[in-house]
């Protein structure tokens, strides 16, 4: 088996136990054994679980950061835009439930948080601020919304999704249903009328 497809393996079975389970609760040898590799494969590729979990952690954040970066730069309705972004978010964290718990506890850590994976880690989510700061600032240039504070109403529709989610975590909701809520309360508020 080559390098590229082991290492992949020994991804693909850390982040099943880490969307099983905390990450104080997952062992290297655990992730070795149902990777099928040696314990010491695994210290081939990654120098403690520590490196191994942000990795698994960046190689999905950024894929779904590229989707949304994409999605930021298309043309088209603004409104339309910005749900299908928030979809993918939500169904994003729904798909991978321990990048979300992940995300709560690194996000309330500081930006200048020790570590080389601390950094990368706000670097990304940076990102998907700015992908939906681009669609927000799209929709004011064609009137479809009133942006004032572009970085600072894209924090609020994050912290949107991040409250929705762990809100209704508890409920059977679909994807759609937790999108509509977030939408809905982004762009109309709570205002019947």
């Amino acid at each position: 088996m080559g390098q590229t497809k082991r290492r992949s393996r020994v991804l693909d079975a850390a982040a099943r136990l880490f969307a099983q389970r905390r990450f104080d609760e997952v062992s290297m040898e655990e992730i070795a054994q149902l990777a099928g590799v040696g314990k010491g494969t695994l210290y081939t590729y990654f120098a403690d679980k520590e490196e191994l979990y942000f990795a698994v952690v960046f190689e999905g954040i950024a894929r779904l950061n590229e989707s949304l970066t994409v999605d930021a730069s298309e043309p088209g309705d603004p409104e339309r835009r910005l749900r299908q972004m928030v979809h993918e978010i939500v169904r994003f964290f729904s798909n991978n439930r321990f990048f979300f718990r992940l995300m709560s506890v690194e996000d309330n850590r500081t930006e200048g948080g020790p570590g080389d994976n601390r950094k990368r880690w706000h670097e990304e989510r940076r990102v998907q601020l700015e992908a939906i700061e681009t669609v927000l600032r799209n929709g004011q240039k064609v009137g479809v919304f009133q942006v004032k504070y572009p970085d600072v109403e894209a924090g609020v529709l994050r912290d949107m999704v991040r409250t929705v989610m762990v809100s209704t975590r508890d409920m059977d909701l679909s994807v759609d249903e937790r999108v509509d809520i977030i939408i809905r309360i982004f762009l109309r508020g709570i205002r019947s009328g």
